[in-house]
């Protein structure tokens, strides 16, 4: 268990995995063996109604610090690399660990196996943001469109195709404007629905991420169509005390197929949806009020058929006649746009990515730089993006070792002196692509909401990273007089809550 500063609260993450990682087996073995989840089901409850974060809508920018920082003499070098020492000492251990900090002129202050490659979870992230800035550009945008063989004409089209290019942050709701727009245009028949998710290729979930996750929201597949983050949403309404809850899935697919059933109680909550071996199959139990609402969202698969069904369901409702049921196919170049669906500019997708530490957001991007770089946007590709472009600005990556573009996986491996340079590159250079304006403040936003820091919230701006034996946090902080400083510190295997420590180092940090 870690706990931060004096809240000993845990972050929504590790409370999320602690009670639902026997769900999807507990949902199984309940086929077999009714007992034994009733046994383990409280254990397997995911959090009471659970809210799933939404995109942000806008970026803010944040002032950059002005005060002229005064050089670090020798003397001070010295006393506040003995100041870390200590603070970090109990809380190394005999594990990987890889600390550094360097000021704004680059010069490193503090250095504990600065070069020493750890997991660093989802300070990861900094990467695919630094490469997407630099490579995409801040204007970017991903499109979805919807495209036939010609215009709608007298309201008939043969064929109509969902083309995905790999947004992250593509929602139902976007899909139905897009529906409701052909409407308004005419359309009334459709012979046969296409999803072309041809512009990303590779597994839909990577083979090396952690299959204990495989129920949780924050491990979504990966493709070209992407649909309210590759989650399903599921209501869960009690209705009256005995008799069945209400459940509802959102949005509307024929793909989805849940057993069991949630029983609606007194008093007693403990709602249980599991994802069965089949995909997009769900077990149902549990209990939950009545007159309760709770939502929960589950990951899906098999996303061009997913999609597919949604669009069929949402075509079908708009009073649009569609004869054949939809499946994967690729558009033909000479196909006519008739919908186009612009993503937000890529600062506000990564500020939203950044501040929640939205997985999925960073493995479409990863994916779309491999796409942009050599027409092949799959995790190699990618990966293979990320590090030439880190080596063609001179960022030093000693012995790193990626596997993919969120952290996630626990075989990553980064070392702290190639992120403190990163951002260091990104802080020096001031031609929009700088990363201090998408990072949540300390203390006050997004991950860091619950880092007890004693400093103003604006004087930080920082990433964090937590997997089950590796915790991390890299960013910025605004000192008294030595100007902005840039840290990246990661601790695995820890002894102690290394949480608290990179609290106290930040802290002592700022007051130089």
């Amino acid at each position: 268990m870690k706990t931060i500063g004096n809240s000993k609260r845990r972050s929504r993450r590790s409370r999320v995995r602690k009670r639902r990682a026997l769900a999807g087996i507990g949902a199984l073995l309940l086929v077999l063996c009714a007992g034994w989840l009733l046994l383990h089901r409280i254990l397997s409850a995911p959090p009471r109604g659970a809210r799933r974060a939404q995109p942000l809508a806008a970026a803010t920018v944040v002032p950059r610090a002005t005060p002229k920082p005064q050089r670090w003499t020798p003397s001070e070098v010295a006393r506040v690399r003995g100041e870390l020492a200590r603070i970090f000492a109990p809380v190394k251990g005999d594990g990987r660990y890889s600390l550094a900090v360097i000021d704004a002129r680059g010069r490193v202050i503090y250095d504990d196996h600065a070069d020493h490659a750890a997991a660093p979870a989802s300070v990861q992230k900094l990467i695919v943001s630094f490469a997407s800035l630099n490579l995409l550009g801040p204007a970017y945008r991903f499109h979805t469109i919807l495209a036939a063989p010609g215009a709608i004409g007298d309201g008939d089209l043969s064929d109509l195709w969902l083309v995905g290019s790999g947004d992250p942050s593509f929602r139902s709701r976007d899909l139905r404007e897009g529906v409701a727009t052909l409407v308004r245009e005419g359309l009334h028949s459709v012979q046969r629905v296409f999803v072309d998710a041809s512009a990303m290729s590779g597994p839909e979930i990577n083979p090396l991420w952690s299959s204990s996750d495989a129920n949780e929201d924050y491990q979504a597949a990966t493709s070209a169509v992407s649909l309210d983050g590759d989650t399903a949403e599921f209501r869960v309404y009690g209705t009256t005390p005995g008799a069945p809850a209400r459940v509802t899935v959102v949005p509307k697919s024929s793909a989805i197929h849940a057993s069991g059933t949630i029983v609606t109680s007194s008093g007693s909550d403990d709602v249980i949806i599991a994802a069965m071996e089949t995909p997009n199959t769900f077990y149902l139990h549990g209990t939950i009020p009545a007159g309760v609402e709770e939502k929960y969202w589950l990951p899906v698969h098999g996303m061009p058929r997913y999609d597919g069904a949604v669009l069929d369901a949402m075509l079908r409702d708009a009073g649009v006649t569609v004869e054949q049921p939809a499946r994967a196919g690729t558009a033909p170049l000479a196909s006519v746009v008739l919908w186009d669906h612009r993503s937000k500019v890529l600062p506000v997708l990564l500020r939203h990515m950044l501040y929640i530490s939205d997985n999925h957001y960073a493995e479409q991007l990863m994916r779309t730089l491999g796409g942009n770089a050599t027409n092949v946007a799959d995790d190699r590709t990618g990966i293979a993006t990320e590090l030439q472009f880190l080596r063609s600005r001179g960022i030093p990556t000693p012995n790193i070792h990626l596997v993919d573009g969120s952290g996630l996986a626990e075989s990553n491996r980064v070392a702290a002196i190639t992120l403190a340079r990163i951002l260091s590159d990104a802080e020096l250079r001031g031609d929009g692509t700088e990363l201090y304006p998408l990072l949540p403040e300390g203390g006050k936003d997004g991950t860091l909401k619950y880092y007890d820091f004693t400093i103003s919230p604006a004087r930080i701006h920082a990433k964090t990273g937590h997997l089950s034996d590796a915790a991390s946090l890299a960013g910025y902080v605004d000192t008294d007089h030595h100007g902005r400083m840039i840290f990246a510190f990661m601790i695995n295997d820890s002894p102690g809550d290394p949480d608290e420590a990179y609290v106290r180092a930040v802290d002592r940090l700022a007051s130089w």
